[in-house]
């Protein structure tokens, strides 16, 4: 059958790789005046209609043509500029026309027919056509002729076919290009009917799924914007399809688009214009949809420790019911192993769930008139115990800062803390008084926390044992807190003056002898093995 529409509505479908145009039979009925671009001449089709004989170009076959069929609506001149998208020289369109009157089975002879090759013939441009200015009706081949025709004079009721043809060169190849084509004169074609937007709004179908059923299929009338489309236009029927090949050829419309289920959610509908008094008509295209009244929120990701330490815990699921519902309390909310089970509503899990690691799929269900759902996912994650592994770096009995340095492995899955301090990712403690402290390391995953006492020691720089009970003796302060540890104290010429543990204190004596003021040393021995050495006055 004949193809017919505006030309323009070919880029908009990419009718070519749809519908052979390569034989009469199958012209493309040009209406409108409209240019249009993006067509190509590929192929010679089933029947060979150029031949020696039927043109004055001495041209035997077709080679990759394309034909328009060209209806006239008011009598005039018509002419056309044929420009090749690609402005190479090398490529080359002739074209043929026949009428006024042709039919496919009887083309008769050519009334204008243009072979010349634009790089043979020495033109500026690739382009052809016919034009006002030239007096030729037919030229070629090869280098004979500039590409341009005497248009025609053409009168109302009158049908002509124009061939284009993308021929051969002799080495065999043959390149190729789209080209657009401007028509000239004052000739007009039927004009085709028009989809009437005057609002440019959406012409898309959305409707709820409200037939009870959660398939996300329902009933939709396709004619709503009818109406609008026609705005009176006469003589014109629509008609719906289901894809682009059927709404080109016409065939397989839909029977009872008032009333059509959809098949598919999207699902895009093709609608044909046609003019019952021409062969004309318009495609578009637009939306059905179903639309889902509920969409799920983002849940949290569940995380518990594993401190039975089986690789499973118990989860709370409905913790996310409040997020998954998103505010909107028409809903209910069901979870799943699998996205599977889900989608099919079956084997819902209860909503205290044990297990290891995993993901959870939650179902969102209207619980209203309109249909619907909504799946989403999150994960439910037990986390090992972590064995935390550490030392601790503790200087004191310095004049200067004494300070604790947790040293670790992996600082960046920990942080610390001492006394009543809050964490942070700093392992390094300064500026401590002398005392008992408290280390604190914690797993960032929350799942483990440790703890260790340390005791900052200083040493007093001078006593005074003068009777007045204050200072009386020479002790570390707690260093009772390592009671084996050994403090020995010397005078300057490194004669062991006294000994003790560590409670143990020296009240300046010497075989009960008062020692006189001055300047005394010590070591100091932890059961650590650490030592340290210091001196301090006596000030009687």
């Amino acid at each position: 059958m004949k193809t017919q529409f505006t030309l323009i509505m070919l880029i908009l479908f990419g009718i070519r790789p749809l519908l052979a145009q390569n034989d009469c039979s199958d012209a493309i009925t040009v209406c409108g005046n409209t240019g249009f671009t993006g067509l190509n001449a590929t192929g010679g089709g089933n029947i060979d209609e150029i031949f020696n004989g039927n043109n004055d170009c001495s041209v035997t076959s077709e080679a990759n043509s394309l034909w328009l069929r060209l209806p006239i609506n008011t009598s005039g001149t018509l002419g056309f500029t044929l420009t090749p998208l690609n402005p190479d020289i090398d490529i080359d369109f002739d074209f043929y026309i026949f009428g006024p009157n042709a039919t496919c089975g009887n083309l008769g002879h050519t009334i204008r027919c243009s072979t010349t090759n634009p790089a043979a013939a020495g033109s500026s441009s690739n382009q052809t056509g016919m034009n006002d200015v030239e007096t030729d009706t037919s030229e070629g081949p090869g280098e004979f002729g500039n590409n341009f025709l005497q248009w025609l004079t053409v009168q109302a009721g009158e049908v002509y076919y124009l061939v284009i043809d993308r021929p051969i060169n002799p080495s065999g190849v043959t390149l190729d290009s789209d080209f657009s084509i401007e028509w000239t004169g004052t000739a007009t074609f039927y004009a085709s009917p028009e989809f009437v937007n005057p609002q440019l709004q959406s012409t898309d179908i959305v409707k709820c799924d409200d037939d009870a059923i959660d398939d996300q299929m329902t009933l939709f009338d396709l004619t709503t914007n009818e109406t609008m489309f026609l705005a009176g236009q006469p003589d014109v029927v629509l008609t719906y399809h289901h894809n682009v090949n059927d709404v080109i050829t016409g065939e397989n419309p839909i029977a009872n688009p008032s009333a059509y289920t959809n098949t598919s959610n999207p699902e895009t509908i093709y609608i044909r214009m046609s003019r019952t008094t021409t062969e004309c008509f318009v495609t578009d295209q637009f939306e059905i949809k179903v639309t889902n009244p509920v969409t799920a929120g983002q849940p949290d990701n569940l995380e518990l420790c594993d401190f039975n330490e089986t690789g499973k815990q118990k989860f709370n699921l409905t913790t996310n019911d409040a997020l998954i519902r998103n505010g909107n309390s028409s809903t209910s909310v069901t979870y799943y192993a699998s996205q599977s089970n889900a989608q099919q509503k079956v084997n819902p899990l209860p909503g205290l769930y044990e297990n290891a690691t995993t993901t959870i799929w939650a179902r969102l269900e209207s619980t209203g008139s309109c249909q619907g759902h909504d799946i989403v996912s999150f994960t439910v994650t037990v986390t090992p115990l972590p064995d935390i592994i550490y030392t601790l770096d503790v200087k004191d009995l310095t004049e200067e800062d004494n300070s604790i340095a947790v040293v670790m492995d992996n600082e960046q899955d920990y942080e610390f803390a001492i006394d009543n301090g809050s964490f942070s990712d700093n392992p390094l403690f300064t500026r401590l008084e002398t005392g008992q402290h408290t280390v604190y390391i914690k797993a960032k995953s929350g799942c483990k926390t440790v703890s260790e006492e340390v005791i900052i020691l200083n040493y007093p720089k001078f006593f005074t044992p003068n009777g007045d009970n204050e200072n009386e003796v020479w002790r570390i302060p707690y260093l009772n807190l390592h009671p084996n540890a050994q403090v020995t104290i010397f005078d300057r010429y490194g004669k062991i003056i006294t000994a003790f543990t560590g409670s143990g204190s020296w009240d300046g004596t010497f075989n009960d002898y008062k020692l006189p003021s001055t300047d005394y040393w010590f070591v100091l021995q932890l059961t650590t093995g650490r030592i340290i050495r210091g001196h301090f006055s006596m000030i009687r």
